[in-house]
């Protein structure tokens, strides 16, 4: 039989004394304030009392009086409650005693009520007012993360938990009571088991009149120097707060004051030294078994993260738990996991074989990847799917990176890459990373990355970051290290770095698994160097030479958070011609926002590109438009050299390249053979033929809206149309050919080829020439020279400006904007004429147009004749106008030899007779010296500050005439030794 519990009668006897002590001195207080508050009306002194007795209600709800009251009520502690009603009237009996105070109470100042009354009524309603006073509202965070918290509620159940939580928790209940009954729930870090436990204790709480749930969590209290002490206060905190046991804490109490005297404790030993005294751990444990079978409830003891602890707070908690095995009432669950408790590997079997004997009844928790995958594809959009710390909308814009890794988790390589995203801790992490990177802000849909290279260059940074860091440094800045692949000048294949292979080697696990899915040649099957598609040049991170810097991209993007703007990706451009493809007008896609000429002329380039390299499956209609708009853009582009050819001249051979792949055969079905029948269509489309009557291009090019400017497209459209010169435009000079004569060879010497198709063409072109420039006379040196600067810029000039500028600046020495423009002139002078008069055969760099009569095929140099009379009579002819003596001098500075490709010794470029030519007859131009030479030196004279610019150097007429009229002298001579009349000049 038990000792009677004296304390707890005692406490209750002295709680009834006091209140009734309490109540009486308010009672003299009011009585004594009552006396003068005989004016006020009796609504007011009813409202005081009302609100005084809402006042204390309010409090003591708020302060869970009521639950209380209930506990103590469901206690049936009749004996306590005997014992304040004895209280109460021990007070009664002790009045006399305490006379002297009454008396003072009762002649106290009657304003003290007042005063006592106001004091407890604010202390009452102070944590009222600070718990429901509104409070302005906080602004919403602009940054959302998923907190990596456990779920206490079946919505939240990502993982699907609930129906094996719940058989769980049935399990643990229908296990009645037994000692030292422990069930261990074993999993690995990010598994859930919190999460689980909490799903569990869902079940456990609605059977609250059976069991009490105690969860201890020793990972909060490891600064603590005795755990066995912290866990019995934890269990009767959590006892007391379901039942009113008042015997329970006494017996706490002491237990804990018994074991605080234990010794050091060992993983498996559990030696314990306990100070001497009179009650043993047993009978106290008895005390505190008795307290729990008399109040009828077990408690279920949870002790979570076992496994984050050291061995020393281990072996504590686990005593802990040992030494209370005694108690009857007590089930116990632990969570841990065993790979993380074994340590190393020669604890590993002793741990093991300890805890098959510690844990009766063990429950290992495993995440199936896909229940991941089902939480990455899920509708966000979806009310229940939405998670409350990041909106829906944020999640769907990560959609396309997540479900690349639900496609990664559901492939052959998903085994590889579950120590990596194989919980939910894990792909939280992983989904934190991309919201701190801010991927949902960039449409990586309108970028190059390749999500799967994304994702494992993510997953690199967040567990290696030492390696990453070294990605970092060699692979940033320009430089190409270790690890992107590399191909020789002349090697066929991608090859990876000795360095790689190296570091790959020694890497293990998961490191060297991330290292190879992003770099290795063989993992990813690049294959031979002219074989791989475009897409994959511009996406695979592997890549980081020019003009492909990917990697250092991808790296930018998870360090620095930079995204490329829309212009530097591949799939801007891609998307365009999908829609030119499905019949988007092309004016239209060069009409939109991401390709406004005035933010440069680069989106313009690439999607020309793009659009010629895939033109071979254009329908008639889309090849029509794509030809046409291409033309109608010619003129829109820049001619001048700004780091590279501008893009109207470079947009030609995209205008070739595009007839010769598009422009013929297509049939509303498939497309014809390239048989010389039918690639034909090309050669009608320049002449304007057939069903292109009035749209030829000859025609177009030069026309008269366009100018000079339009000459030099169309002398360079005939150029390149030349076979010699290897332009890959079989198809194009094929039609000419055939067009020239039905019945000559397409294949064979290509000299002949050349020959053979470039003849109707040039003739076509001198005829256009003829027609516009010699027939009326018209000066085209003057001409060009007139052109101004904002024709040779075109819409994209206020990039090209700036860029000019800035190169000004950090590059001293370069040419500014009117030196270019100046070059550019001289260029056009140069090209065209140059084209028209030279009668060069097909040697490499095409046809001449000189070579060819006006008409006929004996190719007897009629046109280059006519040229020359044309030059020299009209445009350098000082009779028309003086000043076209400087057309003449200009020419001849543009045309200097390089010391390169000559003997002499010194530098700079030089006046040499096979120079200044420049495709010019050598006898007209002897006789046109001989005829104008003096006047030309008078005319000359003062401006010795003239200069003439072309891409390559800069004459003056002060530095380099004198050796121009040098070499003139010495044409003079031979045109008057060959007997030749100066008045043949002209």
């Amino acid at each position: 039989m038990k000792m009677p519990e004296l304390p707890i009668f005692a406490r209750s006897l002295t709680i009834g004394f006091l209140v009734a002590e309490v109540w009486r001195a308010a009672f003299y207080l009011g009585a004594s304030f009552a006396v003068t508050l005989s004016e006020v009306p009796i609504w007011a002194k009813v409202g005081v009392i009302l609100a005084g007795t809402a006042l204390c209600s309010t409090y003591a709800v708020k302060r869970g009086a009521l639950a209380a009251a209930e506990r103590m009520a469901r206690s049936l502690r009749v004996d306590l409650l005997i014992a304040v009603g004895i209280g109460i009237w021990a007070n009664e009996l002790a009045s006399p005693w305490l006379a002297r105070a009454h008396t003072a109470l009762k002649d106290a100042d009657p304003h003290w009520a007042p005063i006592v009354l106001v004091l407890l009524s604010a202390i009452l309603l102070s944590p009222l007012i600070q718990r429901y006073f509104p409070r302005s509202k906080k602004a919403a965070p602009q940054l959302y993360f998923i907190a990596d918290e456990e779920i206490g509620e079946e919505r939240d159940d990502l993982l699907a938990s609930e129906v094996q939580a719940k058989a769980f928790a049935e399990t643990v209940l229908e296990s009645g009571a037994h000692p030292g009954l422990v069930f261990g729930v074993d999993g690995p870090w990010g598994v859930g088991k919190t999460s689980f436990i909490n799903l569990a204790e869902r079940y456990w709480k609605l059977a609250e009149d059976r069991v009490i749930v105690c969860r201890f969590e020793p990972l909060r209290y490891t600064s603590e120097s005795d755990l066995a002490d912290r866990m019995i206060r934890d269990l009767s905190a959590a006892i007391q707060r379901k039942v009113f046991a008042p015997e329970f804490r006494p017996a706490v109490s002491r237990y804990s004051r018994l074991i605080k005297g234990k010794a050091d404790v060992s993983f498996l030993g559990f030696k314990v030294s306990l100070e001497p005294g009179q009650e043993t751990v047993d009978e106290l444990l008895d005390d505190i078994d008795e307290v729990l079978k008399r109040i009828g409830r077990r408690v279920i003891i949870v002790v979570d993260d076992l496994d984050r602890l050291d061995v020393k707070t281990t072996n504590s908690v686990l005593f802990a738990t040992r030494r209370t095995f005694k108690l009857s009432q007590a089930t116990y669950v632990l969570c841990y996991d065993t790979e993380i408790l074994a340590g190393s590997k020669d604890e590993d079997s002793r741990v093991r074989e300890f805890l098959e004997k510690f844990v009766t009844v063990k429950l290992s928790l495993f995440v199936d990847s896909s229940r991941i995958r089902d939480f990455l594809r899920r509708d966000w959009q979806r009310e229940e799917n939405q998670l409350g710390s990041i909106p829906s909308d944020t999640m769907l814009k990560l959609g396309a990176v997540l479900n690349e890794l639900a496609d990664i988790l559901d492939g052959e390589l998903a085994a590889k890459y579950l120590p990596l995203v194989g919980d939910l801790r894990k792909v939280k992490r992983f989904v934190n990373a991309m919201l701190l990177m801010q991927l949902e802000r960039s449409d990586l849909g309108r970028t190059d990355f390749n999500k799967r290279d994304l994702i494992n260059l993510i997953l690199l940074h967040l567990n290696y970051p030492g390696l990453f860091r070294r990605i970092y440094a060699e692979e940033t800045e320009g430089r190409s290290g270790t690890f992107s692949v590399h191909h020789e000048y002349d090697a066929r294949e991608y090859r990876n770095s000795a360095e790689f292979s190296k570091l790959a080697g020694e890497c293990q696990g998961t490191a060297e698994f991330l290292l190879k899915q992003l770099f290795d040649v063989k993992a990813l099957e690049l294959g031979n160097v002219g074989s791989v598609d475009e897409k994959v040049l511009v996406s695979r991170a592997c890549f980081n030479q020019l003009p492909f810097r990917n990697l250092e991209g991808y790296l930018k993007l998870i360090v620095r958070f930079a995204t490329p703007e829309p212009q530097e990706t591949f799939v801007l451009y891609q998307e365009a011609v999908d829609k030119v493809r499905k019949g988007t007008p092309v004016a239209s896609i060069l009409k939109s926002p991401d390709f406004h000429l005035n933010q440069g002329e680069r989106a313009h380039d690439q999607f020309w590109r793009v659009l010629v390299n895939q033109a071979h499956d254009f329908t008639h209609s889309v090849a029509e438009d794509a030809i046409d708009t291409l033309v109608n853009y010619l003129p829109c582009y820049s001619s001048i050299e700004n780091e590279d050819r501008g893009l109207r001249p470079r947009s030609i051979y995209s205008l070739l390249r595009l007839l010769d792949r598009a422009g013929w055969g297509r049939t509303s079905g498939r497309r014809l053979t390239n048989s010389p029948e039918n690639v034909v269509e090309i050669a009608q489309r320049i002449f304007g033929e057939g069903s292109h009557q009035g749209k030829g291009l000859l025609q177009r090019l030069a026309s008269s809206d366009r100018g000079v400017l339009g000459w030099n497209d169309l002398m360079l459209f005939r150029l390149q149309c030349s076979a010699d010169r290897q332009g890959q435009l079989y198809n194009l000079q094929s039609a000419l050919i055939h067009h020239q004569d039905v019945g000559a060879p397409t294949t064979g010497l290509v000299s002949k080829l050349a020959l053979m198709g470039m003849r109707g063409l040039s003739q076509g072109v001198f005829a256009l020439f003829k027609r516009v420039y010699i027939d009326p006379q018209r000066n085209f040196f003057s001409e060009v020279s007139d052109v101004p600067d904002s024709a040779l810029l075109g819409e994209a000039w206020p990039q090209i400006v700036s860029q000019i500028s800035r190169r000004n600046q950090t590059e001293p020495g370069t040419l500014s904007l009117s030196q270019l423009a100046s070059s550019a002139r001289s260029i056009i002078k140069s090209f065209v004429i140059y084209q028209l008069c030279n009668s060069l055969p097909p040697t490499g760099s095409g046809v001449g147009c000189g070579l060819y009569d006006e008409s006929g095929n004996s190719d007897g140099g009629g046109i280059a004749r006519l040229m020359n009379e044309y030059v020299f009579g009209v445009c350098f002819n000082p009779a028309i106008e003086e000043d076209n003596v400087f057309h003449f001098l200009d020419h001849c500075l543009s045309h200097l030899s390089s010391p390169f490709f000559s003997e002499r010794e010194e530098d700079g470029y030089f006046a040499s007779k096979t120079g200044i030519i420049g495709g010019f007859d050598t006898k007209k131009m002897g006789l046109y010296w001989t005829k104008y030479g003096e006047f030309i030196r008078q005319k000359v004279l003062g401006m010795e500050e003239r200069h003439v610019i072309t891409s390559n150097y800069i004459a003056s007429y002060h530095d380099d005439l004198a050796g121009v009229f040098t070499v003139l002298d010495v044409l003079a001579d031979e045109a008057t030794a060959e007997g030749s009349r100066p008045d043949e000049a002209v």
